[in-house]
């Protein structure tokens, strides 16, 4: 009797092992939120996502294993870059609608390029004339909504880039942080705000991390030894990369003064340190202000920009990748235990502004045809060509290769309408151009409502990125596959992202929250959806956006206003 009893409570015991957590320990609905927190991984395409996911065991395997997956996510438009990608995923709408056309594009009032975030109304400290603010943001963020809703809601913003964290928080967040080499975190100071206060909440931060960095500088130790099965030396255009973890150049000694060295700062940025330090000054204003523990709702934005800095420096299937990827799961496993340990109601929201492929070379040697492009040297030569056809005496053509602008005078339309046709003709003929369009004709392809983005023609893609004012006369789409740029030059990369080719559309989505019922979907979403998501689940008045509201409740009734 008594061994058939011990066997009655092993059975037991194995079955609940095995069954998981009981079933009232999982919520089909995400509950109504005391803190939203989305993270953006930049330059996390989903065939990373996909690459790596099995080897993840901390903050990206609980959000994959615990959360809400769309690993077919899309951030559908043709401006695969970073500030249009933050652009669309807390607003709802595509860079059509924010304004957000690219990282940066041709003022013609100017006749200068324009960056995306340039706020002369929001100066920056030390940093003259280069103000930083929302005023490029056509469109409301999430985090307004909220402050809409319920004035006492905070928002905040952290990233390692400028662009990023602005585009996400939108227009007067009650912070918004970003990285500078010389003086830590740091953040703009619209008219009417004190440079006390506004750096107030992350002067402790930065006095605290130059500090443990007098001591000891951040340094790059190995984090999967697996990794190193990608080490190799490659040559990329006419740049040599022993890859290995650390990089070449990497050094990290007791003493090194991190705010006077140029080593450290030129390799810093493309290294996990940067993501650690992000996280950490995103816990930080958590426990600061007490986010979530009012009575709204508060929000905070961060983005990641580590791997995209990786990315562009050494490619992203190398060891760098590989190692950088698993410290940043680590890193996001503690984030999240800090997030879970709040015991409040919180919904977590993960995804990437864009994805990006190889480096040409090593894509080349792997099976697949790639070149290198230098898009400003193609415009440059084409620009020539016509102004020797047409007898100019100027140089009639600007841009970055994929959105140009016939630099001629506005009144003269027959003069401009002769250079258009003259460029396109010569484009067509160039072998690294796939295809040329007027923006006329890129004005005129939008798509239908509800056409899935994987379904959307090359012309509908790049409608999406369309801004009358502000992009190029002529949108050219490169091959596919191709990088951009000279290595050599500064401000070129190894490897890259921003073309209309899916590998650098594709990103996942997903959603977590303590208690969450898992499930996966496979067919595409896009990162428009994010936002109203969000909004359904705060509760919380959806204004117009092009993205849908995503059932999260695994079908037990519906999260989504819509569809009640």
């Amino acid at each position: 009797m008594k061994s058939r009893r011990f066997g009655i409570v092993v059975a037991a015991a194995l079955l609940a092992v095995f069954a998981g957590p009981p079933a009232a320990a999982l919520s089909s609905d995400p509950p109504k939120p005391k803190l939203v927190v989305v993270i953006a991984v930049d330059q996390f395409g989903t065939e990373l996502f996909e690459q790596y996911r099995a080897r993840f065991s901390g903050g990206l395997r609980r959000m994959a294993d615990e959360g809400v997956v769309f690993a077919n996510g899309y951030q559908s438009h043709a401006a695969t870059e970073t500030c249009p990608g933050h652009s669309t995923m807390l607003t709802g709408r595509h860079p059509a609608a924010t304004g957000i056309v690219a990282n940066s594009w041709y003022n013609r009032a100017s006749g200068t390029s324009l960056y995306c975030v340039l706020d002369p109304s929001h100066p920056v400290p030390g940093r003259e004339n280069q103000g930083r603010g929302p005023v490029n943001l056509k469109a409301s963020t999430f985090g307004e909504w909220l402050k809409q809703a319920d004035p006492r809601s905070r928002v905040f913003g952290v990233s390692g880039k400028d662009r990023a964290a602005i585009m996400m928080t939108g227009h007067n967040p009650d912070g918004v942080f970003w990285w500078d080499d010389e003086r830590g975190f740091t953040t703009s100071v619209p008219a009417g705000t004190s440079e006390i206060d506004r750096l107030a909440p992350i002067a402790d931060f930065n006095a605290d991390l130059f500090a443990r960095w007098r001591k000891m500088p951040p340094a790059w130790s190995v984090a999967e030894p697996r990794c190193a099965a990608l080490n190799g030396s490659h040559r990329y255009g006419r740049l040599t990369i022993d890859h290995h973890v650390p990089p070449d150049g990497w050094t990290a000694e007791p003493g090194q003064d991190f705010t006077r060295d140029p080593v450290l700062k030129k390799w810093f940025r493309a290294s996990p340190s940067l993501d650690a330090i992000t996280l950490d000054l995103a816990a930080s204003l958590v426990d600061r202000f007490r986010l979530g523990q009012g009575e709204a709702t508060d929000f905070v934005a961060v983005s990641l920009s580590a791997t995209d800095y990786v990315g562009h420096r050494y490619g992203n299937q190398g060891p760098e990748m590989c190692d950088n990827l698993a410290h940043l799961d680590r890193a996001l496993g503690a984030f999240l235990d800090r997030i879970a340990a709040l015991r409040v109601p919180v919904v977590v929201a993960l995804t990437a502004d864009h994805g990006a492929v190889d480096a040409s070379e090593r894509v080349s040697d792997r099976a697949m045809p790639a070149v290198r492009i230098e898009p400003e040297r193609m415009v440059s030569e084409v620009g020539n060509v016509i102004k020797a056809e047409l007898g100019l005496d100027f140089a009639p053509l600007t841009g970055d290769g994929q959105q140009i602008t016939i630099t001629t005078w506005e009144d003269d339309p027959a003069l401009r309408k002769r250079i258009g046709e003259a460029a396109i003709a010569a484009l067509r003929k160039r072998p690294e151009v796939e295809q040329v369009f007027t923006a006329a004709e890129i004005a005129s392809a939008m798509s239908p409502q509800g056409k899935p983005a994987d379904e959307l023609t090359l012309a509908e893609r790049l409608a999406e990125s369309y801004d009358a004012q502000r992009s190029g006369d002529i949108i050219v789409a490169f091959k596919p596959y191709a990088s951009f740029g000279d290595p050599e030059t500064p401000g070129d990369a190894v490897a890259g992202h921003g073309s209309p080719w899916n590998y650098d559309r594709r990103v996942p989505i997903l959603f977590w929250w303590p208690g969450a019922a898992p499930f996966e979907q496979s067919l595409p979403v896009e990162t428009v959806d994010i936002a109203p998501t969000l909004a359904a689940v705060a509760g919380v008045a959806i204004p117009q956006v092009d993205g849908r509201c995503l059932d999260l409740n695994r079908g037990a009734g519906t999260s989504c206003p819509s569809a009640r």
